[in-house]
């Protein structure tokens, strides 16, 4: 569904990734893990079309066989793929429900859109218990579900989420994995960055250990999870 070839890219005259290569196939949980300044979220925004990405000969994100690169992220999300950004980004003044509805802009039919809204209010009631409150009143793990279902609310076929357990309290973070497990039984594919190794690789099909801008190591979670260098660095194993 989404291959990434050879893709570099920059901030300016600063290189921070250096052709990175990776496929994910409809249907799986791929993971992207590596150090802090690895360039992961990097790489989600090259996708997104935020930061510009570069190829080595030919395009370098490729999504069901189309070229994303130049594309303006409005239009990659009218595609399919939508980002839940790092740290939980709502509009803290408007309520839940405003929230989620911004997210449903490109859904023209009033019925697509209520039963994405009930769809999503199934997957996180909380969310519908908090639908008139603002969003600055809600704590942080009730901001990530309410970023991660704004997301959901433009119908993605494909849904990067960056760093979604960062801040939150371990029976959240269960929580917030098992809702990325539903969404994905419900047949989106998903690629996860995250710090929280373990769970990451427990929930993916397969993953990717990003490191200083490269990938040096990929297999299926429970691959990586028993790699040396993986239970070294970030199993503390």
């Amino acid at each position: 569904m989404l291959e990434i070839k050879a893709l570099s890219a920059f901030y300016g005259d600063v290189q921070v990734l250096w052709g990175v290569g990776l496929n994910v196939q409809s249907g799986e949980i791929v993971s992207v893990i590596g150090p802090n300044g690895a360039g992961k979220s990097t790489l989600l925004k090259a996708i997104m079309g935020l930061v510009k990405p570069r190829g080595a000969s030919g395009p370098a994100v490729i999504f069901k066989g189309e070229s994303l690169d130049g594309m303006a992220p409005e239009d990659i999300v009218r595609r399919g793929v939508t980002l839940v950004p790092e740290g939980a980004r709502v509009f803290p003044e408007m309520s839940c429900l405003d929230n989620l509805k911004l997210g449903a802009y490109s859904v023209a039919d009033r019925r697509r859109h209520d039963r994405l809204l009930d769809s999503v209010f199934e997957l996180f009631p909380r969310l519908k218990e908090r639908r008139g409150q603002k969003a600055s009143t809600l704590s942080g793990g009730e901001r990530q579900m309410l970023a991660m279902g704004r997301a959901l609310m433009s119908e993605p076929e494909f849904l990067l989420l960056d760093e979604p357990s960062l801040g939150l309290h371990p029976l959240m973070v269960s929580a917030l994995f098992e809702a990325i497990k539903a969404v994905n039984e419900r047949g989106l594919t998903v690629l996860l960055v995250e710090q929280k190794v373990t769970f990451a690789l427990e929930f993916s099909s397969r993953a990717y250990v990003l490191e200083n801008g490269r990938i040096c190591l990929s297999g299926t979670g429970q691959e990586v999870m028993a790699d040396d260098h993986v239970c070294k660095a970030y199993l503390a194993m």
